[in-house]
């Protein structure tokens, strides 16, 4: 390795040991900042994404990139190094710190206001910090590039080499193939699941969440679970991961299944271990946002809502129910929580509506980024929305636009790495299918320690050497292929209603 490279992974370091701290910040600020804290977080906010901006478009980093292109005999990870810290750097020099320092400190205050406004049902309180949550990401992408439409710079933010186009077209096939399945489900008896509403203690939902992380590989050395409002993931050093939940008593197949797919989540995290000399830096971070979410959605849905799975561990769960799984067989178990039903909110949607409230939501962002809606508006658009692609009527905002916590943290182009995440996982799932013979007895035996060793190789090591696409290419050997998803929904919702 180059003297060039071991000093600009040492500088990249110092940018990133700041973004830890400022990830421990907001961590915090969503698990236990008492509500007076909340101005001076935003600002302590602001001066840590500051000084991390700072570290990241020192003078010395140029000149040590533009030292290592022109060398012939950097050796394969040094040049995908390279690569990621030259886009990254390239990116972070074209941001003023003056916006970098006020997008931290406004997105600290929105989030606090979205906590109260969703929790008043008031989004005329809220509207004001979206509509400054859209100027400044409308500020940033012109910043970025001038020369592209605002939502293609954002949408690429979050999975590079997107924009909405081929969003759009890929979404325009899914949407079509989602309705066609809803349609013939709808046509079927429903599945009865009235008994995942019984009454369980959050107490006890905690040992189902702690229990169900023991059974994925969860390191609990490397992080801990607590409770928010919005469930999330953050990483806060190379060895220390978070993930949070939120129990419901009257519906505790939530907790279990946002549990899952964070806990996906941090196994991705956990599993991106680099050489020594580039632990720390941009090269150890994720591909991209949908590849994390194909993660999370694989092990929530792929496996963790499959009969295999509970067929191995659904005798702990019902001893850990309190009484609410007495007299359920793991069949109508497995049925129930795969129950498929048009409903309100995005994150206890089923696989099959799940799409739909995701392809809302890029298309109201759209709108809302290209001035076609105005954020006032955007209520009763969410409900016109939901009316057309779910059949749903939305009773209030808390249920209806209010419901994510994305916008208020201005990531405005995030929502569609969640239905790309699903359409990688499906590819994933018919590659490790053909490449591991006897998986889904394997499952049934509690073997998950095979999965997460091909997800370990294939994907998680990689870092972000590799663009999406190329992770798609190489971990499967084509292209994405939207297909799989469509096939692997009808032959499991097939099993299951009978169509």
């Amino acid at each position: 390795m180059r003297e060039e490279t071991r000093r600009l992974a040492v500088l990249d370091r110092e940018r990133s040991l700041l973004t830890h701290i400022g990830a421990l910040l907001g961590w915090d600020q969503e698990t236990y900042l008492p509500s007076g804290g909340v101005e001076e977080r935003a600002e302590q906010l602001a001066l840590i994404e500051g000084l991390a901006h700072d570290k990241a478009v020192v003078p010395e980093i140029g000149y040590l990139l533009s030292s290592l292109e022109a060398a012939s005999d950097l050796e394969e990870r040094e040049r995908a190094y390279l690569k990621v810290a030259r886009r990254e750097y390239d990116r972070e020099t074209k941001l003023p710190a003056s916006l970098v320092t006020e997008k931290a400190k406004r997105t600290s205050l929105s989030q606090a206001a979205w906590v109260e406004a969703r929790r008043n049902d008031d989004f005329r309180s809220f509207a004001p910090h979206l509509r400054k949550m859209i100027d400044l990401n409308l500020e940033m992408a012109d910043v970025l590039d001038p020369e592209v439409p605002p939502y293609d710079v954002l949408l690429d933010l979050y999975e590079l080499g997107s924009d909405e186009a081929s969003i759009a077209a890929v979404f325009g096939r899914m949407k079509t193939d989602l309705i066609a399945i809803l349609d013939k489900i709808l046509g079927r008896p429903q599945v009865d699941d009235s008994f995942l509403q019984r009454r369980v203690p959050a107490e006890a939902q905690a040992l189902m969440s702690e229990d169900i992380m023991d059974i994925l590989g969860f390191d609990r050395t490397r992080g801990r679970l607590d409770t928010t409002v919005h469930p999330f993931t953050t990483t806060l050093g190379a060895r220390d991961v978070r993930i949070t939940t939120r129990y419901i008593e009257d519906c505790f197949p939530s907790s279990v299944f946002s549990t899952i797919h964070e806990t996906g989540h941090a196994l991705y995290e956990m599993g991106i271990e680099l050489e020594p000399e580039f632990a720390g830096t941009r090269l150890a971070e994720p591909a991209s946002m949908a590849v994390h979410e194909s993660q999370s959605r694989f092990w929530e849905n792929i496996v963790g809502r499959s009969l295999p799975f509970w067929k191995k561990n659904y005798k702990r769960l019902t001893a850990l129910s309190r009484g609410a799984l007495d007299g359920v067989g793991v069949e109508a178990f497995v049925k129930a929580v795969n129950k498929v039903q048009p409903s309100l909110i995005r994150t206890e949607a089923d696989e099959v509506t799940y799409g739909l409230h995701i392809i809302a939501r890029f298309e109201l962002e759209s709108d809302l980024v290209s001035g076609r809606l105005q954020v006032a508006d955007l209520p009763e658009a969410w409900k016109a929305k939901m009316k057309a692609l779910l059949g749903v009527d939305v009773p209030d905002d808390a249920r209806g636009c209010l419901q994510d916590i994305h916008w208020s943290m201005g990531s405005i182009g995030y929502f569609p790495s969640y239905a790309l995440g699903n359409l990688y996982a499906a590819q994933f799932w018919v590659t490790m299918k053909d490449e591991i013979p006897g998986l889904e007895a394997g499952i049934e035996a509690g073997d998950l320690v095979t999965i997460l060793s091909w997800l370990r190789k294939k994907i998680h090591s990689r870092g972000a050497a590799l663009t999406p696409a190329e992770i798609i290419l190489e971990a499967t050997g084509f292209s994405l292929n939207p297909g799989h998803y469509t096939n692997y929904l009808e032959e499991k919702y097939s099993a299951i209603y009978g169509f």
